[in-house]
C-alpha cells in the first residue's frame, strides 16, 4: 500500500511554477509599422485607381449622351430648314397673296433695261424715263 501511495504521488505532479517569460528583443522593431504603412499605401492606391476609373466611365457615358443629343438637334435643325423652305416657296406666297390678301396678278408689267454706253465703258446705264421702257405680258401661271 505504501508503494502504491508513493506511485500515486509520483504520477500526480503538483503545481509547477510557470516559466518566467523570456524577453527577446525583436530583430526588426519597425518592421510591423513599415508593413502596415505599405498595406495602407496599397489600399490608398487601389482606391485612387478605382475613383479614376469611375470618372473615366462617367465621362464616357456623358460623351455618348452628348453625341446623341447633338444628333437629335441636327435632325431637328434639318426639319426646321425644310419647314423654312416650304414657307418660302413662291407658290405658297402667291396662294396667300391671292386668297387671303385679295391681291391679283398684273396683266402687264413694265421694266427697264440696261443700255450699253457708246463710249465702250464697261457696264451700262439705265434708260431714262422717256427712253427705253418695255412692256411685257405677265404669264398666268396658276
Amino acid at each position: 500500500m505504501l508503494l502504491k501511495r508513493q506511485e500515486e504521488w509520483m504520477w500526480q505532479p503538483g503545481p509547477t511554477p510557470a516559466p518566467a517569460p523570456v524577453a527577446r528583443p525583436h530583430p526588426y522593431p519597425s518592421l510591423r509599422k513599415q508593413f502596415l504603412q505599405l498595406i495602407l499605401l496599397a489600399a490608398a492606391l487601389a482606391m485612387l485607381i478605382t475613383v479614376h476609373s469611375e470618372m473615366m466611365v462617367r465621362t464616357g457615358y456623358s460623351l455618348v449622351e452628348m453625341k446623341a443629343q447633338a444628333a437629335r438637334l441636327e435632325k431637328d435643325n434639318d426639319l426646321l430648314r425644310l419647314e423654312i423652305a416650304k414657307l418660302k416657296s413662291p407658290q405658297r406666297i402667291q396662294q396667300i397673296a391671292t386668297s387671303q390678301l385679295g391681291m391679283v396678278t398684273p396683266q402687264t408689267a413694265y421694266y427697264a433695261t440696261v443700255v450699253p454706253s457708246a463710249g465702250g465703258e464697261a457696264g451700262g446705264q439705265v434708260a431714262k424715263a422717256g427712253g427705253l421702257m418695255k412692256k411685257a405680258e405677265a404669264s398666268k401661271r396658276r
